[in-house]
């Protein structure tokens, strides 16, 4: 019986160092300045100007698909059975410091963010941390709808949007093999 509580105490010791090293991305909304959190996987917001607030974990990169087509995003955490295009291309990178504070909509190709230092990121400028762990933000004026090459301000948003933040693993000739999801969320607007 002695014995047993060490045992147990460096299985315990173990498996939160496990934990500790997990990748982890937390996103939380700003809008009129107060924080939202999302309440069953959904946020509710307004019709205008927001931010999306990263907390991140043990990665210094993700992709991130947006959606405005339920079933895709449905599919992409596993609740429906639809191929996910997302999860068939690489991740496009887009502009540095999020200069024009829009966010791409593509059902066909995910975007790749990052952050390995202040100054090489794809969020709005000033994020802080280090790759381990980091906060930044990504101010949202507007979305690029792929599907017909224009952009809508917030304003103008009739649909909901559909976010999913994932990381995929590829083999050595650069093809999926896996993907862990690490985030998703409704934003109705």
């Amino acid at each position: 019986m002695k014995n047993i509580k060490p045992i147990l105490l460096c299985l315990f010791f173990l498996s939160f160092l496990n934990v500790q090293a997990q990748e982890f991305v937390n996103i939380k909304i700003k809008q009129d300045y107060q924080i939202l959190t999302a309440k069953d996987g959904v946020f509710n917001i307004q019709k205008k100007p927001f931010k999306l607030v990263f907390h991140v974990m043990n990665t210094d990169g993700f992709c991130i698909g947006f959606t405005q087509d339920e079933d895709i995003y449905r599919s992409a955490i596993g609740e429906a059975d639809m191929e996910v295009m997302w999860f068939e291309n690489t991740g496009m990178a887009e502009s540095r410091f999020n200069e024009d504070q829009t966010v791409m909509i593509s059902d066909e190709a995910p975007s790749y963010w990052y952050f390995t230092a202040i100054d090489d990121h794809r969020f709005d400028k000033n994020p802080y941390g280090t790759p381990q762990e980091w906060l930044a933000e990504r101010t949202v004026n507007a979305f690029y709808l792929t599907e017909f090459s224009e952009s809508f301000k917030m304003e103008d948003m009739v649909r909901p949007v559909y976010v999913v933040v994932y990381e995929p693993v590829y083999d050595e000739d650069y093809n999926l093999i896996d993907k862990k999801v690490l985030y998703h969320a409704k934003i109705d607007i």
